[in-house]
């Protein structure tokens, strides 16, 4: 069965069977929030990245030396008046109380002895070094309230305590509440402003909140079979609430559209199904492959965060199917704006009478409104827009290519933060590099004992003498004198390029030196092997994601120059963006203004998360826009003409929910996660480009210069390319003059 008839079923039925569609939708969501709150796992990070040398290294501490394996952490105290050793009792105590917690695997006191150099110089500032056997993102609120009851003792001594390296992670969670209250607050508003009525800007976002919750809860239960990122219900709230929003407003418009053109409720459902639903379906299905295209990265992290974001664009969409449909159902004419019906109340006239006044009306403003003047004006002259257009996205662009690749530390955190207080003092009293030590792990030889500690004093020489290297700890072997294990202070920040120089250099230069076989592990040398990872793996996901764009699109319009057009206008508008994130957040250029407190490196994995979801959610438009340009053409033979009208058709539309996007986006730059900041940055700033210079400049203009090839398609590609007509069905519900036309008028260019 045609995709187009499928969906007309679907939308026929939930509109006609409201009810039961909403109870159904209602005992779903209750469902699975229930089956969460019982069963739901936690959010943890993950980010070690198998067959790197620090996973491996952490795997051989793990399983050789377990006393120095696990997650460290840092509690930090800091005396504000006098040294630390005048409360050494209480630190004694609170680090002893720390190691009767859960999960601790040991927890060493500054004072346990001299060689730990854990004591500052002034002694004003001291650690205690504490490592876990689960990751302390795991640990919630519950485990937190411990952790503060086992430091109290230091506390009620008048030292400051703070909690750094891993330990600043427990009982952390994302709250992205205001967020979302902010982002759906001002959708609505958009959508009143749209459609003049409150009914039919509700719809839309109910289905979003549906949509979203069950996603988010079919997320939990996942959590408690595989690892998921602590940011994945973020950034699946974030995408989320934008898509479903979108699809609804998409599938509504054309509803009212129809009812105003004097169509039944339930007909138009079915039609609106079958030709805005066709576009959702091919807008989403991108989407969600797109994003799972991130599983190329080969780091469980990435791909994590791509799964997640799936997994709620899917239910979106299933949502705008069949929910914005049932409501539709619900509403009635309802729907319509206010206006028009006060309108045709006063003026008595018959329902046959205002459809055939409503439909000359959207036929009048389709072929003559401000939107459609604009198409026809770029259109009349598509080289200059084209040119400059292409000029503003390159040099926004340009900051891109001084883009440094890293994972931030703890010292881009906001100074509320207990990690970012515990970086500053850890600076401080022991230097900036102390901030991320690197571990270097050693399988012994086997021989003697002397000879052991022979080759363990040549290597540690060999790397203090490093370049880069600010102090290297003594030595610990494990009972069986099999593997050995010293750490190695910087002398820059963990997110310094310089950093990242001198892991590779001890990796390739120093220590293969040795007549041992060495790792260079820990938190700052697997954030190394991360960058490192996803960069080598970038340019495949680019690919992956272009050539399922390019196949859906041709399916989509049967041509090849409609889905070549839209692959490079697409990494046109991403660029622009990536240029944005890079001036914003490594530049400083208006950093205050979202609440950052110091430039950061980018984290490899935000180009590639923006990157796919980008490119996925710019297919919402280009679809839209397209397939009624697509009609118009077909029943018109005008380049020019189909431009204006297509664009006079949707561009309201694509305006609006553009604009949502953005919003909702930008809400949740109010995220105190630099990450999450620059993930709403970048997606908003993409789509607000891609929704104004590209989709209303370029794109017309570019359409206007191809003429009749743009609908080119070669002919031995013809039957074996599926067909996803999306106008199918158009033809009997769209009113004459806005692109319907016969079925049996179909063409493209090539047959």
């Amino acid at each position: 069965m045609p995709l187009n008839q499928l969906l007309e079923r679907v939308g026929g039925f939930s509109a006609k069977r409201h009810w039961v569609v909403v109870v159904a939708w209602v005992l779903i969501l209750g469902g699975l929030l229930g089956a969460k709150a019982a069963f739901g796992g936690d959010y943890v990070n993950n980010y070690n990245v198998p067959g790197t040398q620090s996973d491996e290294g952490l795997n051989r501490l793990n399983d050789t030396f377990a006393a120095q394996g696990g997650y460290a952490g840092q509690i930090v105290f800091h005396a504000r008046t006098g040294k630390v050793s005048d409360d050494k009792s209480a630190v004694n105590q609170a680090t002893g109380d720390i190691a009767k917690l859960p999960h601790v695997i040991k927890a060493v006191s500054p004072f346990a002895s001299s060689a730990t150099g854990a004591v500052s110089k002034s002694g004003s500032i001291a650690y205690s070094s504490v490592s876990w056997s689960v990751n302390p993102d795991s640990l919630g609120t519950s485990y937190l309230d411990s952790l503060n009851a086992a430091v109290a003792p230091a506390r009620k001594a008048g030292l400051q305590v703070e909690y750094g390296a891993a330990a600043a992670e427990i009982g952390q969670s994302a709250k992205d509440t205001k967020s979302e209250i902010i982002g759906l607050s001002l959708a609505l508003i958009l959508l009143l402003f749209m459609f003049g009525s409150l009914i039919a800007a509700a719809m839309p976002l109910l289905s979003a909140l549906f949509s979203v919750g069950a996603g988010l809860a079919l997320l939990g239960l996942f959590a408690a079979a595989t690892t998921f990122p602590t940011t994945a219900p973020t950034i699946a709230t974030l995408l989320g609430l934008g898509v479903a929003v979108d699809y609804g407003l998409f599938l509504v418009a054309r509803h009212r559209e129809q009812l105003d053109a004097g169509m039944d409720v339930v007909t138009s459902a079915r039609k609106a199904e079958g030709t805005s639903g066709a576009a959702i379906v091919v807008a989403g299905s991108t989407v969600v492959i797109s994003i799972l295209g991130l599983y190329i990265s080969d780091v469980a992290f990435v791909g994590a965060l791509g799964l997640a974001a799936a997994v709620t664009v899917a239910i979106t969409m299933l949502a705008a199917l069949t929910l914005v449909p049932a409501f539709m159902g619900v509403a009635g004419s309802a729907v319509r704006a206010l206006s028009a019906r006060l309108e045709a109340r006063r003026a008595h006239e018959t329902s046959a009478a205002e459809a055939r006044r409503t439909a000359a009306s959207t036929q009048e403003q389709h072929e003559r409104s401000a939107f459609a003047r604009w198409g026809r004006k770029v259109s009349a002259h598509p080289w200059p827009w084209a040119v400059v257009s292409v000029a503003v996205l390159v040099v926004l662009a340009i900051p891109f290519f001084s883009i440094t690749l890293g994972q931030p530390d703890n010292g881009t955190n906001p100074t509320s933060d207990t990690s970012r207080r515990a970086y500053d003092l850890m600076t401080q009293g022991f230097g900036v590099g102390s901030n991320g030590p690197l571990a270097v792990v050693v399988v012994l030889p086997k021989q003697s004992s002397s000879a052991d500690s022979s080759l363990l004093s040549s290597m540690q020489k060999s790397v203090a003498a490093t370049p880069g290297v600010a102090s290297v700890g003594p030595a610990a072997v494990n009972s069986a004198g099999t593997t050995a294990v010293f750490s190695v202070i910087p002398t820059t920040r963990p997110q310094a390029p310089a950093t990242t120089n001198l892991v590779n250099t001890l990796r390739n230069d120093v220590l293969p030196k040795q007549k041992a076989t060495s790792y260079v592990t820990g938190t700052t040398a697997g954030g190394v092997d991360f960058t490192s990872r996803i960069t080598s793996r970038l340019p495949w996901l680019i690919l992956a994601v272009v050539a399922i764009a390019f196949a859906l699109l041709t399916m989509a319009f049967r041509s090849i120059v409609i889905s070549t057009k839209a692959a490079i206008l697409n990494l046109l508008s991403i660029g622009a963006a990536y240029g944005v994130i890079v001036a914003v957040f490594e530049w400083g250029w208006g950093d205050s203004l979202i609440g950052l407190h110091s430039t950061l490196p980018i984290p490899a994995y935000v180009p590639m998360l923006v990157f796919a979801i980008v490119f996925g959610l710019s297919m919402d438009y280009e679809v839209f826009l397209l397939s009624r340009v697509h009609e118009a053409w077909i029943a018109t033979r005008d380049a020019h003409r189909s431009v204006a009208i297509g664009i006079g058709g949707t561009a309201r539309v694509i305006t609006t929910a553009a604009a949502i996007m953005v919003v909702v986006f930008s809400s949740f730059v109010l995220n105190s996660d630099p990450t999450v900041k620059m993930l709403a940055l970048g997606m908003a700033f993409a789509v607000l480009i891609d929704a104004s210079l590209v989709r209303m400049i370029l794109v017309p203009s570019v359409m206007a210069l191809l003429g009749e090839h743009a609908w080119y398609m070669p002919r031995w590609m013809d039957p074996l390319v599926p067909h996803l007509n999306l106008e199918e069905g158009a033809a009997e519900a769209a009113p004459a003059g806005e692109g319907g036309v016969p079925a049996s008028t179909r063409w493209h260019s090539g047959r």
